[in-house]
């Protein structure tokens, strides 16, 4: 209970400190403001005519409660939190009413139907009602169709049709609903204005001829010249193929010379019209055009790339970033185009992302000149593609970059690894260590000179709002001492997985699998020779006891451990140089063991049943019990904290605090915490330190806390 207790405590106390506030679910009216109507439009005497206003028709994808949202183009989402609180199909004829009794238009006018058969019908349809959102700003959309029409046709006497889109210069569902309102009640005055002209003057008078020598009250003409511009709006988008944020920008050239610019890959707002644009890098002699590109209302007319690209990327021989200058020629005519450092990444630098013509292109580094013929490379650059060029430096003994080593498109290219979301990277280290380890005697550790080989494999795929991570390390190690042979030092197979959901920012759900173990027998070696027995896990003598100085206490592949978890994942740092997540999460824990002993010197000793010691007979000969032990499996509570960060001075620290308790009363909690320092040296080689603390519990045969040191001299090998 206490466990479970544990548990609900870290997941309030997560969700108390990290996550974000509620959205409150919004609801919007639709009103009658009296102090927009306009008093030329309102008659001494009404009209004598009885008149029914429909319902509005609107459309299905409209009749719901959520307001529309339209991203430019076919796309149209349903916002849940901001919702009509009011009937479309209702209020618009409602405020059309209101609207005809403050003018005093009709001599009677009704929602309802009459007892007798009214003269006139009032129609109202909404084709579209709706906010455009695209990347630079926010419009209300309205199109509505009035009809006034006789009571026994559908022939139209008075038609009024508005396809209005208006700017919000607040980007908010408040300013769309209060101009969506102000729209409807704009068209309603028109839509009186020409009832009122028809009735007054004749249906000939709204018929733009010239010779009609009707004088038509000036205000009301002015009343429907105020028509807006129905047009609207497009995006033009010039792609970005790099997927980055470091795109140049672009120029764009209306039919008067007018300019505008932005960025490549950010869409740009423009009216309804016939465009010429200009991109590329360079001066402006060496950059591309092209003209003639219309740009249509609601919209996104996207730009077909003819254009290539190109992003340099400098480094040592052991990977890491190197600052040396390098400049970029055209191939046939020598022109330059420019000279870059190369952007440090792990420091939130952009790379710098060329836009070029198809063709060849020439890179020298070190202010080589456009003929040379050492520190250069070439590469060709095609259309809508992207190339990463990757130039490696040797360096000298300080580490210093000095002359091109090599260059070339690398076969984890641009697209292929930066940019997708599928990354996959493996590493042989080779190393050198000294190891204290006090697993086997609390009092007194055991040092050892080892040489071991590692493999490490990570696989990552990072696409928003999935990440997941594995790791697989298989090491393989042999030691020596002074009075020993070569013997089997290090042999381990760990497998870590973890998946991450994030449903908001730096906060999800996570899921987890690690398995760990080993491939060979485990034999622990004495300087003297014992007697041992083995006993099973109820205690039952396994054969006779056996004179040696070794005794086999793991077989191959056991114990097999595993750890799987689901929970709560908070991402507490996400820095280029350092991240931190915190997870909570409910945990299991299996251990499979099959023929693994541990030395217990605790338990009843078989040839002194008076002793609970092992004991040494009287030639000196010490006698050992070693006990199998069971398969567990548990489930509990499980905290950890995992991180990763870069220090100065090529410093790099990693660590991975896993805590667990139990539910049962009767397990003790565990915990293990690994903490790792690599130093990186020169080219390939690093000095790597790692402290773990391990407490497992008394059914581990292990009661005490386990610590282990190990300090490498490693050279790795990057096989990708």
């Amino acid at each position: 209970m206490k466990k479970i207790i544990i548990l609900g405590l870290s997941i309030i106390f997560l969700f108390g400190c990290m996550t974000r506030n509620i959205v409150p679910r919004n609801y919007f009216i639709l009103e009658y403001y009296s102090h927009s109507e306009k008093d030329e439009l309102r008659l001494d005497e009404p009209f004598d005519q009885s008149v029914y206003i429909e319902d509005t028709k609107v459309p299905r994808t409209y009749n719901r409660n959520q307001i529309v949202v339209r991203h430019f183009g076919p796309r149209i989402t349903y916002s849940d939190n901001n919702l009509w609180g009011v009937k479309l199909s209702k209020i618009i004829p409602d405020l059309i009413k209101k609207r005809f009794d403050g003018y005093n238009m009709f001599k009677n006018i009704q929602r309802e139907l009459f007892t007798s058969d009214p003269d006139y019908v009032i129609d109202t349809k909404i084709n579209n009602i709706e906010m455009y959102i695209s990347e630079m700003f926010y419009q209300a959309r309205l199109n509505i169709d009035f009809i006034y029409r006789k009571k026994d046709t559908e022939k139209p006497l008075i038609t009024h049709s508005a396809n209005i889109e208006r700017v919000l210069l607040k980007q908010d569902f408040d300013t769309f609903a209060q101009t969506i309102n102000d729209i409807i009640l704009d068209e309603i005055d028109k839509f009186a204005a020409k009832i009122n002209i028809h009735n007054i003057y004749g249906s000939q008078a709204l018929i733009t001829q010239d010779d009609i020598p009707v004088e038509i009250d000036p205000a009301m003409v002015k009343i429907l010249d105020a028509e807006e511009d129905s047009s609207g709006k497009g995006l033009l988008l010039v792609p970005a193929i790099t997927r980055t944020e470091n795109e140049p920008y672009y120029k764009v050239y209306d039919k008067y010379g007018y300019e505008r610019s932005a960025k490549i890959g950010e869409a740009l707002p423009l009216m309804e019209g016939t465009y010429s644009i200009e991109y590329g890098s360079g001066n402006k002699d060496q950059k591309m055009t092209q003209k003639n590109i219309k740009v249509h209302p609601r919209y996104k007319t996207i730009v077909e790339p003819d254009w290539g690209c190109l992003i340099v990327e400098i480094i040592d021989e052991n990977r890491n970033f190197a600052k040396v200058i390098y400049e970029l020629f055209g191939l046939e005519d020598g022109e330059s185009f420019g000279s870059e450092f190369p952007a440090e990444v792990e420091l939130g630098e952009q790379e710098k992302v060329w836009v070029l013509k198809p063709g060849h292109y020439k890179i020298t580094i070190n202010n080589e000149p456009f003929n040379t013929y050492t520190d250069f490379t070439t590469v060709l650059i095609e259309e809508g593609s992207v190339q990463k060029l990757t130039i490696v430096m040797e360096t000298d003994e300080e580490g210093n970059p000095t002359n091109m080593a090599g260059a070339g498109i690398l076969e984890e290219s641009f697209l292929a690894a930066s940019l997708e979301p599928l990354k996959f990277s493996s590493a042989i280290h080779i190393n050198g260590n000294l190891n204290s380890d006090n697993e086997l005697n609390e009092d007194n550790p055991k040092v050892t000179i080892t040489m071991n080989s590692q493999l490490e494999n990570y696989l990552i795929y990072d696409k928003d709002p999935l990440y997941y991570n594995m790791k697989s390390l298989i090491d393989l190690g042999i030691s020596k001492t002074t009075d020993t042979d070569f013997r089997l030092a290090s042999d381990e197979f760990a497998l870590k997985n973890t998946g991450i959901y994030y449903f908001v920012t730096d906060l999800g759900f996570y899921g987890r699998f690690d398995i760990n173990s080993h491939f060979f027998n485990e034999t622990q070696y004495s300087a003297d020779e014992f007697y041992y027995q083995k006993f099973d896990e109820n205690s039952i003598v396994l054969g006779d006891s056996i004179y040696s100085d070794n005794v086999q206490t793991k077989s191959s592949f056991f114990p097999i451990e595993l750890k799987e978890g689901i929970g709560i994942n908070y991402r507490i740092l996400n820095l280029s140089r350092a991240n931190l997540s915190f997870r909570a999460g409910f945990g299991i824990r299996q251990f499979f063991n099959k023929d693994v002993f541990v030395y217990n010197d605790e338990k009843i000793d078989i040839y002194n049943p008076a002793s609970t010691k092992t004991f040494i007979d009287a030639a000196g000969v010490e006698h050992r019990k070693y006990f199998e032990l069971a398969s567990t499996n548990t489930t509990g509570t499980e905290v950890s904290l995992v991180g990763n960060f870069q220090l100065p001075f090529n410093l790099t620290y990693s660590m991975d605090a896993d805590f667990y308790f139990p539910f049962d009363e009767n397990d003790e909690y565990t915990f293990e915490w690994e903490n790792s320092f690599n130093l990186n040296l020169f080219k390939h080689i690093s000095l790597d330190y790692k402290f773990n603390l391990k407490k497992r519990g008394k059914d581990s045969g292990i009661d005490y806390l386990v610590q282990e040191h190990s300090l490498f001299l490693r050279v790795t090998y990057f096989l990708r």
